[in-house]
């Protein structure tokens, strides 16, 4: 046994008074040592120490577990919730990953932010517009030539989904929707003709992906955006409820005319089974049940269990969430539980106000554009297509962790530079002093 620890104590209160001899030794190591050499028949020590010790040692072996009602413990200060969720996290090595990913999209941001703060991102727009072109070309040449697929196989709820250069469809899908409001934002900047060929060709691969939670996020995007447009053209506010309440008017007669009367059931129940919408309804059950587990997750760890935990669970048979017979379970699947579950209500405060800051700053680089005066079509465009992309992220956040892709942080990046170039300009110009002249003097003329 090691002395002064609780194995001693409770080897001396249990077996030394059955007759068994018992020595001391002042660390662990020596203990191991003098049981292989064969000096001790056994040794008491604690488990987790004990487990480790015997993994290259054939010959010893735990023999048995010793129930004291102890633990380890680490003490940390209340006001630091974040590293206590990493300490309690199951896998700490995957906290500190997650933690250091963080760590560098957020140094990512401050470059990006940093780099165009004094220059014009329209540029840089037009060179991700392109980019996109290209990817989602090549997204379609991949699903074509190597899948096999027709084009109507591209709104069916099954087969082969385009992910591009991408990690899986959805991040593609992501990055798809981003990259339309992107082209959007060059209103009054490059051609209609080559603004709609763009949009074309996205919002195709974006149906190639079949991705419900894209679909849904472009939807919501897209009102956000002709809102914000009829708004920076200044459209009286009556118009805009009109067309806002028109729209819902049409919404509402439709569902009722549908529910009420039957008229287009069929139509539309053939529609959702021959397209993508028929995946909806599998991929919300999916969905519900990771989130129902995390929910159960955070009544035993309120302060979060730990930065990227959730997808390393184990679950029982019934609640497998893989294929192929996996017990591990799956990533959250959404960003707002994500942090609550695993990095405390703190966190998803902080990624709330992230999220209000963006909405914000764009508010107030159009209403300092409009107070100098000098605003032009293309900065509505622009405003537009960033609240637009912003509220995108913010739906899709409920169905992906879009905070782990870089074109998020990209766009947070453009709506910082654009705060600080128009706060650069709202600073007033120097005064120029100019050189004194010299005033005219009196000048005698004399007559002779």
């Amino acid at each position: 046994m090691q002395s002064g620890t609780t194995g001693a104590f409770w080897a001396k209160t249990n077996l030394e008074p059955k007759g068994i001899v018992l020595k001391s030794f002042e660390k662990a190591p020596e203990m191991f040592l003098a049981l292989v050499a064969g000096r001790v028949t056994g040794i008491v020590n604690d488990f987790l120490v004990s487990r480790d010790s015997v993994k290259d040692q054939p010959d010893l072996e735990i023999v048995q577990t010793i129930d004291t009602q102890e633990q380890y413990a680490i003490v940390t200060a209340k006001d630091n919730p974040g590293l206590l969720a990493a300490i309690n996290a199951k896998q700490p090595g995957m906290s500190a990953l997650t933690m250091f990913q963080d760590a560098y999209l957020y140094a990512f941001l401050v470059m990006l932010a940093n780099v165009m703060l004094t220059r014009d991102t329209a540029r840089l727009r037009i060179a991700w517009t392109w980019g996109a072109i290209a990817i989602a070309i090549f997204g379609f040449v991949t699903l074509f030539a190597e899948r096999h697929v027709t084009p109507l196989d591209i709104i069916r709820p099954k087969g082969p989904r385009a992910y591009a250069s991408f990690y899986d469809p959805n991040m593609f899908a992501s990055y798809l929707v981003m990259s339309l409001f992107m082209v959007l934002s060059l209103g009054g900047i490059i051609g209609r003709r080559l603004r709609w060929s763009a949009l074309l060709i996205l919002g195709a691969a974006l149906l190639a992906t079949k991705s419900n939670g894209g679909m849904l996020s472009w939807v919501v995007g897209f009102g956000v955006w002709a809102a914000v447009r009829a708004w920076t053209r200044r459209v009286s506010p009556l118009a805009l409820a009109g067309g806002g309440l028109m729209a819902i008017t049409t919404v509402l007669a439709a569902v009722w005319m549908i529910s009420g009367f039957g008229w287009g059931a069929s139509e539309l129940e053939t529609l959702t089974a021959n397209s993508f919408l028929g995946r909806a309804e599998h991929s919300s059950e999916t969905r519900f049940k990771i989130w129902q587990r995390l929910e159960n997750s955070y009544l035993t760890a309120p302060l979060g269990i730990g930065p990227g935990n959730s997808s390393w669970q184990t679950l029982t048979v019934a609640d497998a969430e893989r294929p192929k017979g996996s017990m591990q379970s799956k990533e959250a699947h959404n960003d707002y539980l994500a942090y609550a579950i695993e990095r405390g209500p703190l966190a998803l405060l902080a990624l709330l106000v992230l999220l209000g800051q963006g909405f914000g700053k764009v508010r107030t680089w159009w209403r300092r554009r409009v107070r100098e005066g000098d605003v032009a079509d293309s900065d509505g465009a622009l405003a537009a297509s960033l609240m637009g992309a912003l509220a995108a992220a913010s739906v899709h956040a409920l169905t992906i962790e879009v905070l782990h892709f870089r074109h998020f942080w990209m766009l947070m990046a453009i709506i910082c530079a654009l705060d600080g170039t128009a706060s650069r300009r709202a600073e007033p110009a120097p005064a120029v002093k100019e050189p004194a002249r010299p005033s005219p003097g009196r000048v005698a003329v004399a007559g002779t």
